[in-house]
């Protein structure tokens, strides 16, 4: 039985008090000069080109504004310094207005003590002066912080963020690393692989919350970083591939383990050594490539003498006429760079989620540290207004009833965590595979025999849980291919004997590939790729997962008893899916209409960008689009399309032509959609208007195909949800033994009201339950609603719609649709990168390459989910 329990709700939000003051903003501005070749280096900017590295620079700035400061206060004859809150960088906010320029001689500036010897060097070896200068900001010199209309200003939270860091910041005890993140200086802690350090840190944003009325906040969540060891790369490598790397041989390493090493060591900022005199220079350079014959070439060899570690691969160094080759150990990191997600995700050092207990005390332990209310903050008449943690922000959670859930028949779902076991039920749409094949790619093994077996095992246990869930196959067979090399060719090969298959081109004939590998270098995307070239659906498992199914099966099943295993269940709900079917139903309460009654459309969006680096080189954004046109209205399908790179807003005719083609498929099912929802992802702050655009072209899309079919005046009833997941609003529940520990709200909980965004209807829907660590609870910003629904029936739709994955029997944190949308933004990257692979050639034709890669000309995969 479904209770509902409003729970009361603790938040890691403090409100802000603020007394009127005039705030000047000001513009900073520090070069240094190179007279003799008449050229000017930047030195308020944090990025890694120059000098020094983060907290270098940013001390650096401080003591040169400091400087500047002190020469302003002599002209006005005042012996204090005027108050100022500063970022390190180009942003001064002052309570007058400044106007000045100071030039520091080369001799001078060699003499100011606190100097980093990063700068100095840099002074020296350009025999320059420095130039410092701080004038008013001409887009907004001042404003007064106390009047409202000044809260709407995305500039303003920044000046909140810059005001209440300073303790922090000056103290040296955070340097702010960036977007909102200061890092702890003092808790850096070397992680087991030793080329890495864990650094414990805050994210710190401001912002305008209230529903009756405007409240400023600042938000804490307690937040940890890695950075590389600021160690040479020839310990580096060692440490990273002990066994790999022998100091006494040269190396000609396989393909997986070039990989490895190349994403390990590309693009890091090192010091380099330079060898005639015997220091560690300050400048930096950075790492473009690896190459494992130098220690075999002449030249190199001549050229560096007296290496520790000659049998090392060297790395190319810089780009175009500016590369060159350099030993290992003759490279040290720069401190403070962050290490990439991909490089976590290849060692396994993705931090541990912290539990809501030890994320409450950390929050309180940074609180402490951070020195708020200090004397900068009372100048600017900014101050916490509440005891945050004897007073704690509290607020009322609202639990809604659960979704009913139904297989071919219905199940129960529990009402703590909102999961539910299926068993043996069937699938409401069980699917048809007419013809199966398994294939097995083992690159690196060195037990193929027992490989072989494992996989025929599962493929047997596959065949009978698909069975079980009511799923039929026709024929089937098997493939396999032992080593690296030669890997993709076999591969290709397996899809042309496929579509040789007397009965392929009938498209209601289902072919299936589950392909089964180690992790051979670029076979995942390839196999994606193969899989869009001959509209075949696949299935990627990974080789150690099929051995730890027939382990857990044959434990299981020991003395009779019949065994189930969860991967293998996921492995089968997702081949039904993928093969047209549906596993399972979600729906809202009876008290509002569900989608088999009342004709509903629902498509989600999101966009992926491609990370700076491949941006420069051109590479595409991805738009991801689904939504529920197929046979069953719970079932989610989709493609995705190429754009210009980092562009967030979809352009219009990419939205006009899926959504064209997407509601008209819709209708000659269901007839037109009585009502459209439409859920965002990936807005930013600020750009609702835009999202709110791309609302109006598809409710304007949706009508002109309504009415090129007759439908003259017809109006479908528009929800447009943007959804966010990237903040940092946290919320704990109480409950332990004693209920006062800090713990996760239960699942279908949701909070508005006095948190959200000032004048916008902001709803924080948790629909899920966190496996481990503190719930990050989505937002749900409601930008259009023409039947104006409460906000539990917005709380209660969201709730259904995050039940509807398919692929576990369990919420998601996000809605079905905006899920698919962005794997399928994803699955655009990951073929855009095999392209480029087996092509090795750039393309920035968008369209051309959407009509080449997606999935729209397709007979089977167009009408499938394929993601």
């Amino acid at each position: 039985m479904n209770q509902k329990q409003n729970p009361r709700l603790a938040l890691n939000i403090f409100g802000l008090e603020l007394s009127e003051r005039t705030i000047f903003r000001h513009v900073v501005q520090m070069k240094l000069i190179d007279r003799q070749h008449n050229k000017e280096y930047i030195l308020t900017t944090m990025s890694a080109r120059g000098r020094g590295n983060r907290a270098t620079k940013q001390k650096d700035n401080f003591i040169l504004l400091d400087i500047l400061l002190k020469q302003w206060a002599a002209k006005k004859g005042q012996q204090n310094l005027p108050a100022f809150a500063y970022d390190g960088a180009q942003s001064l906010f002052t309570l007058e207005g400044i106007s000045l320029m100071v030039d520091i001689k080369k001799e001078d500036a060699l003499e100011i003590p606190e100097l980093s010897n990063f700068l100095k060097d840099s002074i020296s070896f350009l025999s320059g002066d420095l130039e410092i200068s701080c004038e008013p900001d001409l887009e907004k010199p001042s404003f007064v912080q106390t009047e409202l209309n000044e809260w709407s200003d995305p500039r303003f939270y920044a000046y909140l963020d810059i005001v209440t860091s300073q303790s922090a910041i000056r103290s040296e005890r955070y340097l702010s690393q960036s977007k909102g993140l200061y890092v702890h200086t003092q808790s850096l802690e070397e992680l087991r692989v030793k080329w890495a350090v864990a650094a414990k840190g805050i994210h710190k944003g401001c912002r305008i919350v209230g529903a009756n009325g405007p409240l400023p906040i600042l938000e804490l969540d307690p937040q940890s970083t890695q950075y590389y060891a600021s160690i040479p790369l020839s310990q580096m490598l060692q440490y990273a591939f002990p066994r790999d790397f022998p100091p006494n041989r040269i190396v000609n390493p396989n393909m997986k383990l070039q990989r490895a090493v190349k994403l390990l060591l590309k693009d890091l900022k090192c010091n380099p050594y330079y060898d005639d005199k015997q220091i560690w220079a300050t400048n930096t350079i950075t790492v473009s490539d690896v190459d494992y014959n130098a220690p075999k070439d002449p030249e190199f060899r001549q050229k560096y003498p007296n290496l520790k570690f000659p049998m090392l691969p060297a790395v190319q160094c810089g780009t175009g006429p500016h590369k060159r080759l350099m030993p290992l150990e003759y490279l040290k990191v720069l401190p403070y760079q962050s290490i990439d997600r991909r490089v976590l995700e290849e060692f396994e050092l993705t931090p541990r989620a912290n539990a809501p207990n030890e994320r409450w005390s950390t929050l309180q332990k940074h609180y402490d540290q951070f020195g708020f209310n200090d004397q900068v903050m009372k100048d600017f008449g900014v101050q916490i207004c509440n005891d945050p943690f004897n007073n704690v922000s509290e607020i009322d959670g609202e639990r809604v009833l659960a979704p009913s859930v139904a297989y071919a028949d219905p199940v129960h779902v529990d009402d703590e965590k909102r999961d539910w076991k299926a068993q043996d039920k069937k699938f409401v749409t069980p699917a048809t595979i007419d013809h199966l094949m398994f294939v097995l790619v083992a690159g690196y093994t060195r037990t193929w025999d027992a490989d072989c077996d494992a996989t025929k095992f599962v493929a047997k246990a596959f065949m009978q849980r698909c069975k079980d869930k009511g799923m039929h196959i026709g024929s089937y067979s098997m493939d396999q291919h032992n080593g690296e090399r030669g890997s993709e060719n076999f591969l290709t090969s397996v899809f042309k004997n496929l579509v040789t298959h007397p009965n392929y081109r009938d498209s209601s004939f289902t072919p299936f590939v589950l392909f089964i590998s180690d992790d051979v270098p670029n076979i995942h995307e390839c196999l994606k790729f193969e899989e869009r070239m001959s509209d075949i659906p696949t299935q990627h498992v990974l080789l150690k997962n099929v051995k730890k199914m027939r382990d857990n099966i044959e434990k299981k099943s020991q003395g009779g008893r019949r065994a189930y295993d969860l991967t293998l269940d996921n492995i089968v709900m997702k081949a039904n899916i993928k093969c047209g079917g549906l596993n399972y139903t979600a729906d809202i309460p009876r008290d509002l209409a569900c989608w088999n009654e009342v004709s509903t459309f629902v498509i989600g969006m999101d966009v992926a960008h491609p990370d700076r680096n491949a941006a420069r080189e051109g590479n595409p954004s991805t738009v991801g689009l689904s939504c529920n046109s197929a046979e069953n209205p719970y079932s989610f399908i989709g493609d995705f399309l190429y754009t210009d790179p980092r562009r967030e807003a979809i352009q219009d005719e990419i939205l006009r032509k899926f959504t064209d083609q997407s509601v008209r498929n819709f209708a000659e099912i269901r007839g037109f959609p009585k009502k459209v929802i439409i859920f965002r992802d990936g807005v930013s702050f600020g750009e609702e208007t835009a999202a709110l655009k791309e609302v109006e072209i598809i409710e304007q899309t949706i009508k002109t195909a309504a009415k090129s079919m007759g439908h003259s005046d017809y109006a479908p009833k528009v929800l447009a949800i943007v959804v966010k997941k990237r903040h940092h609003t946290r919320f704990y529940a109480k409950g332990g033994h004693h209920g006062n520990m800090p713990i996760n709200p239960l699942p279908d909980t949701s909070v508005g009201g006095d948190i959200a965004e000032y004048g916008k209807r902001q709803i924080f829907i948790q629909a899920f339950r966190p496996v481990q660590g503190t719930a990050k609870v989505p937002s749900f910003l409601v930008i259009r609603d023409d039947e104006e629904v409460s906000d539990e029936h917005v709380a209660k739709m969201v709730c259904a719609v995050c039940s509807l994955h398919q692929l576990v029997n369990s919420p998601t944190s996000i809605p079905t649709p905006v899920y698919v949308a962005h794997e399928l933004a994803k699955r655009g990257t990951g073929l855009y990168k095999a392209y480029r692979f087996k092509n090795g050639e750039l393309f920035d034709d968008w369209e051309t390459l959407t009509t080449q890669l997606s999935y729209s000309t397709l007979d089977r995969l167009s009408k499938v989910r394929v993601v």
